[in-house]
């Protein structure tokens, strides 16, 4: 039985870390629903939501920016500041719209490397498609080709440690991104490496929403996936084999002179391209600003789609002023993905964005995992990043923006051939059940989670 003196203890403790926690929370969260929903998590759960927050909710407060000295318009000036590149003036792209498209692309590069090949995947798995791969590693390796291979340590928890012991057998490098080690969490256990990008020989590279995974070619329980992916050489390449390199040193403590891996090539054709990240420190927040820049810039039309539709605040007002300032907004979303907590708590952002007066579509000719926004038909993002919380806020992205009306009118014509594939949800029947529309709008709380 406890004594009062106890009661009186433990409640004095309670209400000192509760409003320390406070205190710490308004200095650290700007905005007052964020600050609020996790202070009251923690007065009424104080270890269960410390521990949650420092999973979830806790992010490092990202340097003071300092004012661009990058000429340009407002996307060009926000990549900058965040990532530090500029347009890549002279560039030639292959657009890869589908897994097998993708991976016969990127076997026949990978079999032409003679210097270095250097991938960082968030799922590689061993199947039938990663076994291909990481032969062609092995035999590569074995040849004198310096292979490095960063993995995301959650998200290719079904890459083998057979495999691993293979590949590394052979000379390959690999590297894990944030191991789990129980019971000892960080904040970084709950942000991923959900980039997907490969660079050989310092020319030729890829960007884009595909793991390597045989469910791209031969499809799952959801049907087929429907995907983009992107092949460049040109003057992108060096900014993308940095930024390998970047994150080759903070995994594994490893710094390579980048001189030794960016090639000369001889691309003349004009077509900029600027690479952007996201991760802890500056670019942060640079993806989430640079998405609702392009939006908001737009005049005519502006098209996205995105396997998980749970967008932050910006990105949900940069698409209700770009539908108030008569700007088209058409989106496009799977009519389920691969995980239901998210498409239900989803459900809450489509009434909203039907409402703001967003055409909205749902993709069933499969599991629709594009992340693709196209503005004006002359501008066009290709990467990794979805229009999630954990994507724009947490985790490790790249993107690509495009700057050419040829390519914007390719990827438009393509985006209109899924639209014949797709449903559009009129907002005068778009009546889920109330269970679902009630527990879509309180999973919505726990959208940074998802």
């Amino acid at each position: 039985m406890p004594q009062p003196r106890d009661m009186l203890i433990l409640l004095a403790s309670h209400l000192l870390w509760s409003a320390g926690a406070l205190v710490f929370l308004a200095r650290r969260h700007r905005i007052p629903a964020s600050a609020a929903a996790w202070g009251a998590i923690v007065l009424l759960l104080p270890v269960a939501g410390t521990l949650l927050y420092i999973l979830a909710g806790y992010r490092r407060l990202a340097p003071p920016h300092c004012p661009s000295a990058c000429r340009g318009d407002a996307l060009q000036r926000i990549i900058f500041r965040g990532c530090g590149t500029r347009p890549a003036p002279c560039n030639r792209i292959e657009l890869l719209h589908d897994g097998g498209d993708a991976f016969s692309s990127l076997i026949a590069s990978l079999q032409r490397a003679t210097r270095s090949i250097h991938m960082e995947y968030y799922i590689f798995r061993d199947d039938r498609i990663g076994r291909t791969i990481a032969e062609i590693l092995i035999r590569k390796s074995r040849a004198g080709v310096e292979v490095r291979v960063i993995y995301d340590a959650v998200g290719s928890w079904r890459l083998t440690r057979s495999m691993l012991r293979r590949m590394r057998r052979a000379g390959i490098r690999t590297a894990a991104y944030a191991p789990l080690r129980f019971p000892w969490f960080t904040p970084r256990a709950a942000r991923r490496n959900h980039r997907k990008i490969v660079v050989t020989d310092g020319k030729i590279a890829y960007i884009g929403g595909i793991n390597i995974a045989k469910y791209y070619l031969d499809g799952d329980d959801m049907g087929k996936w429907r995907d983009e992916h992107l092949r460049m050489e040109g003057d992108a390449v060096a900014d993308l084999q940095r930024l390998f390199l970047a994150d080759w040193a903070a995994t594994c403590g490893e710094r390579l002179d980048p001189r030794r891996y960016i090639a000369a090539h001889e691309i003349r054709d004009p077509l900029p391209i600027h690479l952007a990240w996201a991760e802890e420190g500056a670019s942060r927040t640079t993806l989430a600003e640079a998405f609702a820049a392009a939006i908001v810039r737009a005049r005519h039309r502006v098209r996205l789609c995105s396997p998980y539709f749970l967008p932050p605040t910006l990105i949900l007002d940069a698409l209700r002023l770009a539908v108030s300032c008569g700007v088209r907004v058409e989106a496009m979303i799977p009519a389920g993905s691969d995980s239901r907590i998210a498409d239900l708590a989803a459900d809450s952002y489509v009434e909203d964005l039907l409402a703001a007066g967003v055409e909205l579509y749902r993709y069933d000719k499969g599991f629709l995992h594009a992340k693709v926004l196209i503005v004006d038909d002359r501008t066009v993002s290709i990467g990794t990043a979805n229009m999630d919380y954990r994507s724009l806020l947490d985790n490790l992205e790249a993107t690509a923006f495009i700057r050419d009306r040829a390519v914007a009118r390719r990827m438009a014509a393509t985006f209109d051939a899924d639209l014949r594939s797709c449903m559009r949800i009129e907002p005068q029947t778009w009546r889920p059940p109330l269970w679902r529309r009630t527990l879509g709008d309180l999973l919505r709380f726990a959208s940074p989670l998802l």
